[in-house]
């Protein structure tokens, strides 16, 4: 069963969603609460239940801009985000990266995209707006973008929650991280890594300290392990404000972040992480697999599916599940991800305990035959 898409509007409905070349073009106030996006046509529909989830948590007295960065949304699916985004204190916009990215290969591996390194040219494409919050688009909002838009970033190019998983890795999941993020990234302390998905990115600071293509040369000049999230790491170096997990909580992928990979953190990590689930804002689908589009007994997969009720998109992301679930490939895929993370996960678990040498050896040693952890 292929999934829907819907019919494409007629010529004089497209004035009212455009691709815009530059931030001018937006016909957006660009005020108040800037939200930003980076999406491809793919990530459509899960863009659609993320702008949802915005647009039931607003507050009345507040205005919400929220901007696409990218490169090839159609205009069928610009007027339908549009028409949903439609309100008296929220606007939407598409802006085209295609000039400010020229010609570069972008590196990608695994479940990353390009669309990933979209952010690092946010401060270029909106030379007017002072601050922006960016989202990824594999999350729901549970709370007011406002109270996350007035955090104090003076001084500070970004404010982000520290990534949970990652630090989880490091203090014995995957031991091979902290060398990594020490040797390779150059991070003074690697437990100051944080995670991307939401940041609130002082635009200002960053035209002043970093251009766009000094961010890209660092981008393009190896495979970083997690891409451009690296590259902010690198930049920043743990100089950024804290916010609290609540506003970025990554959610228990597969089942085994919380009591795998996160229970291997410091006692402050796992407290936060622990509290943030008690008081979610933003709920972070992060992961290579396990999405809650398509597998619905996933951790939070019923917050996603609550917000997707009133998606433009819900038949689409309907159909998308039940092809996953009777389609020879995605059964293929199901009975993959399970005997990986059914059966060979915690096998490896129980032969190598984290924060063992044996471990860290079998780590390496897959690292070495090309395989990725990242």
């Amino acid at each position: 069963m292929k999934p829907l898409r819907k019919a494409a509007p007629t010529r004089n409905q497209f004035s009212s969603a455009m691709l815009a070349s530059s931030s001018d073009e937006l016909n957006l106030p660009l005020s108040d609460v800037v939200v930003v996006f980076a999406v491809n046509e793919f990530f459509v529909p899960y863009l659609s239940v993320a702008i949802e989830s915005i647009i039931e948590n607003v507050s009345k007295d507040r205005h919400y801009d929220i901007i696409v960065l990218t490169r090839d949304i159609t205009p069928a699916s610009m007027l339908t985000l549009t028409r949903q985004a439609k309100g008296d204190n929220v606007g939407i916009g598409f802006l085209d990266v295609d000039a400010a990215l020229g010609n570069r290969t972008l590196p990608q591996h695994g479940h990353f995209r390009p669309e990933t390194y979209y952010r690092l040219l946010a401060p270029s494409l909106l030379p007017n707006v002072e601050k922006a919050i960016y989202l990824d688009s594999d999350l729901v909002v549970c709370g007011d973008l406002a109270e996350l838009y007035d955090v104090d970033v003076t001084g500070h190019l970004l404010a982000a929650t520290r990534d949970a998983d990652t630090i989880g890795q490091i203090d014995g999941y995957d031991p091979t991280v902290e060398a990594y993020l020490k040797n390779e990234l150059g991070m003074t302390n690697p437990r100051d890594y944080f995670q991307a998905g939401v940041l609130l990115m002082n635009l200002a600071e960053f035209r002043r300290v970093i251009s766009p293509d000094e961010l890209l040369a660092i981008a393009t000049e190896r495979t970083w392990r997690w891409l451009d999230q690296d590259v902010l790491n690198k930049v920043v170096d743990g100089d950024y404000v804290r916010i609290h997990m609540k506003w970025n909580y990554l959610v228990d992928w597969q089942y085994i972040r919380r009591t795998h990979i996160v229970a291997q953190a410091s006692e402050d990590i796992r407290n936060e992480y622990d509290a943030a689930r008690r008081d979610i804002r933003v709920a972070h689908y992060a992961g290579p697999d396990n999405r809650p589009w398509l597998y619905p007994d996933s951790d939070l997969a019923g917050l996603f599916w609550t917000y997707a009720q009133r998606s433009p998109y819900l038949e689409e992301l309907r159909c998308q599940l039940e092809e996953s679930r009777r389609t020879a490939a995605g059964v293929a895929k199901r009975v993959q991800v399970s005997f990986v993370f059914r059966g060979v996960m915690p096998f490896f678990d129980r032969v190598c305990p984290a924060s063992t040498k044996r471990r860290e050896r079998v780590i390496k040693a897959y690292e070495r035959l090309g395989g990725s952890v990242g």
